[in-house]
């Protein structure tokens, strides 16, 4: 009996390590693009250097800071349709080529034109976490699956603090020579790592999934609403996938979790840290208080993954209210302090940034690419998470070009007041609005959109 008991921890332990390795595999692409977030402002710090033989006005250098994010819903709609066409796996690789290309491009640019096509090329791959989450999905067991989808998260976040590292000791070439060696690395790692099961039953190859599903060592039931395909007793028009309540109500509710995620302002901090930084008076140096960010981002995004056990309602009240806590602390330090060269007490402005950061770690950023991954039936999956994604994404570059207009109009204590209380509707949102996925298998949450019956999913706190 004790050897038994035995041989079965140790089957669960293999099957728990090889799971973590394809998460680990398949999320190293957010590392990279974690760098590629941030490697504008690394880029543009260099390039205002007095040593620099490129110069830039103020309209390249916010084209080169956003122009990414615009090009980023191609991307998604190519890579949500590749995902459900070609396999979640192979969509991934496909991810690596315009990365490879992009940071190829930037060793050798030498001109603004260079510059603006390579990061134009950089921002095809940046809405690729719809492959990362969707495998993740479908190939964790339930009660795992939040500590596994963390990991999207925390790489990223990992990839902001390397480029931040890496950026204080390379030129901003050599740095790009460096990220495409790791792009290389990335393409081949993928090459070991299995596709999804659930996704290989629903292209019919049941027994290449079953295989699979071996040699992770897991026992699954069979496939239903989450991996079902139309009928083919009744024939329906493709099109007719997409007006089904089991696709409409998530597009609807992914969509609002993605537009006040995005007016939250986590990202305009990623983009104009410097910026957000000098406009506010703070007085320590802007590159080691974005590198300090990027630790509380990943730190943030550990303690995500140590709280997978609370539910995801709970987690966006205590995101809400302790991100708008710490801009509100920003705005009213802001509106103290305005007119004193040196204001004093300058570490409590920096400590607000920080924990700003850090609470949006615990639910803003995190949970509605999440939401993405787990709502929409098999069928349409990865062309709705790369439609929804797509919205999100050009709320994102609305947000990014038009935050230094918002600052040169309102002034950034209306601009950062306006976030604050953006994330407190988030908070609202979560617990009135977000469905609670916390420890439902994919084929509750799904059959929740279908049949209307709560299943859990909207209890309150």
């Amino acid at each position: 009996m004790f050897k038994f008991l035995q041989n079965t921890k140790h089957a669960e332990l293999i099957s728990r390590l090889k799971i973590i390795f394809c998460v680990f595999v398949i999320c190293f692409a957010q590392l990279l693009i974690g760098c590629s977030y941030v490697f504008s402002s690394t880029l543009l710090a260099q390039l205002r250097k007095p040593t620099s033989t490129l110069k830039l006005n103020s309209e390249e250098a916010s084209w080169i800071a956003s122009i990414s994010v615009l090009v980023c819903p191609v991307g998604l709609i190519i890579t949500g349709v590749l995902t459900d066409r070609i396999g979640r796996k192979r969509a991934i690789q496909i991810v690596y080529i315009p990365m490879i290309i992009s940071w190829l491009l930037l060793v050798f640019a030498d001109s603004y034109e260079a510059i603006l096509i390579a990061r134009i090329i950089q921002g095809f791959p940046f809405g690729s976490s719809t492959c990362e989450y969707l495998y993740i999905a479908e190939i964790s067991p339930t009660k795992l699956r939040s500590v596994f989808f963390s990991t999207v998260t925390l790489f990223v976040g990992l990839g902001i603090m390397t480029e931040w590292l890496l950026a204080m000791f390379f030129h901003w070439n050599a740095l790009s020579a460096v990220l495409c060696a790791m792009s290389v690395a990335g393409f081949v790692m993928v090459l070991f790592v299995p596709e999804s099961p659930m996704w290989l039953r629903a292209q019919g190859r049941v027994e290449e999934a079953d295989r699979v599903d071996k040699w992770f060592g897991l026992k699954r039931a069979d496939i239903s609403v989450s991996a079902s395909r139309p009928s083919n007793d009744i024939d329906v028009p493709y099109w007719s996938l997409y007006l089904q309540r089991a696709v409409w109500k998530p597009t609807l509710i992914t969509s609002a979790f993605l537009f006040l995620q995005q007016w939250s302002g986590v990202y305009v901090l990623l983009f104009y840290s410097v910026d957000v930084f000098h406009d506010c008076n703070v007085q320590q140096d802007g590159t080691t208080l974005s590198l300090l960010l990027a630790c509380a981002r990943v730190t943030g995004g550990i303690t995500f993954t140590f709280l997978h056990r609370l539910r995801r309602k709970t987690l966006m009240v205590i995101s809400g209210v302790g991100a708008s806590t710490s801009l509100f602390v920003v705005v009213v330090y802001t509106l103290i302090f305005r007119d004193v060269a040196h204001p004093p007490y300058g570490t409590v402005l920096a400590t607000a940034f920080i924990a700003y950061m850090f609470f949006n770690l615990l639910g803003i950023l995190p949970l509605p690419w999440i939401l993405c991954g787990e709502v929409f039936p098999m069928t349409v999956k990865g062309t709705m998470n790369g439609a929804v994604q797509t919205w999100g994404y050009f709320i994102m570059f609305l947000i990014i070009k038009l935050y230094p207009s918002m600052v040169l109009k309102f002034g950034i204590e209306m601009s950062l007041s306006l976030f604050a209380t953006i994330c407190l509707i988030n908070s609202l949102f979560g617990v009135f609005i977000m469905p609670e996925t916390k420890g439902k298998s994919l084929d509750d949450i799904l059959s929740y959109f279908v049949t209307r019956k709560k299943n859990g999913l909207n209890e309150n706190l």
